[in-house]
């Protein structure tokens, strides 16, 4: 199984400048609460990952629940929103419409450069290696703009679909290869005739997490593969912080898996994984501004020890480190249908 290590340069004010990300949280929170903590849609779930029901409380975010499963140390809030909810959620909300009208349009460059553009190469690149005679690629709800335009961009594939109830299509480049399908029952609607699926940050805010999956393994064709992103709670920066995260607010983190969570999430699922990275480079910059904004933050002699280190090589090392040892917050996530 692949681990890929990346570095690159770039720090967390480029993707999230703080002013506008203050004034997307708070937005979020009161969005949260009128429209999701007291929907009667809510309902206790397992652990999303390996399945199981044994869990402890772990923090409340914005009034909603996070556990922790005691079997693969997976967070996830429970109880939960069901899908019809947060697609309204994501729809109407005040604050989903401020990430796209304006924090994501003060980071789109950056973000297509450093986020968008790599990650269409990594779907190319492994797809010539693994299933070079694939044709038709689907991209399950994406969100950002950037990210579809450089998907229309991309060579190879000869069939482009957007797989999307909340696309806007008037914002859409027009492209002969491309469509967009909004039909609920995507899974049947296109049985056996996809060959790459990409879910990037969609298994987070999930709610029904199997039948997603079930979906898409309806879809693709045997030896398929799905390219996935999320943020994981075995990661480093989630470790140290934990309800202080910034990166940790429902419902866009519904579900926070670990290594282990997603790795039986897919065996379960009948997928078996061929890369399983963690290349994120942003881990020890997270814990140090969150240490540095909030004084009384305890943290380990070590981990204080690191922040406040002046030697940037040691730094750079340590999140080396992280990366081969699948200890980032950032998963990239390769998986392929099993044939039986």
């Amino acid at each position: 199984m692949k681990n890929i290590v990346i570095f690159d340069e770039y720090n967390e004010l480029d993707l999230k400048p703080s002013e506008l990300l203050e004034q997307y949280i708070q937005m979020t929170e009161e969005d949260v609460q009128s429209l999701l903590v007291k929907s009667p849609s809510l309902k206790e779930c397992s652990c999303p990952g390996c399945g199981a029901s044994k869990a402890q409380e772990a923090f409340k975010k914005l009034g909603m629940q996070f556990k922790e499963c005691l079997e693969c140390q997976t967070l996830y809030v429970s109880p939960r929103p069901d899908e019809e909810t947060l697609s309204y959620y994501y729809n109407e909300s005040p604050s989903r419409k401020f990430w796209q009208e304006k924090l994501f349009k003060a980071t789109e460059q950056k973000r297509k450069e450093k986020i968008f553009k790599p990650r269409c190469e990594w779907i190319l690149d492994s797809t010539q290696e693994f299933l070079s005679g694939a044709k038709h690629w689907v991209d399950v709800h994406t969100s950002q703009y950037g990210y579809i335009d450089e998907m229309l961009e991309t060579p190879f594939f000869e069939k482009k679909t957007l797989l999307n109830p909340y696309l806007n299509g008037e914002n859409i480049k027009s492209d002969s290869t491309v469509s967009v399908l909004r039909d609920k029952g995507w899974g049947a609607k296109l049985e056996n005739q996809v060959d790459v699926v990409s879910l990037f940050e969609v298994l987070d805010h999930t709610s029904d997490v199997e039948n997603i999956f079930e979906n898409i393994g309806k879809m693709l064709k045997p030896s398929g593969l799905c390219f996935i992103t999320a943020i994981l709670s075995s990661g480093f920066d989630i470790q140290v912080l934990w309800g202080r995260s910034e990166s940790l607010y429902p419902p866009d983190r519904l579900n926070v898996f670990s290594v282990e969570g997603l790795k039986k999430l897919f065996e379960r699922c009948g997928f078996e994984c061929i890369e399983f990275s963690t290349p994120g480079i942003l881990d020890l910059e997270i814990v140090e501004k969150v240490a540095n904004d909030n004084p009384d933050f305890e943290l380990s002699r070590f981990t204080r020890g690191l922040i406040n280190n002046k030697d940037e090589n040691v730094k750079r090392a340590f999140q080396e480190f992280l990366q081969v040892n699948l200890l980032s917050s950032y998963g990239r996530i390769l998986i392929r249908k099993k044939d039986n």
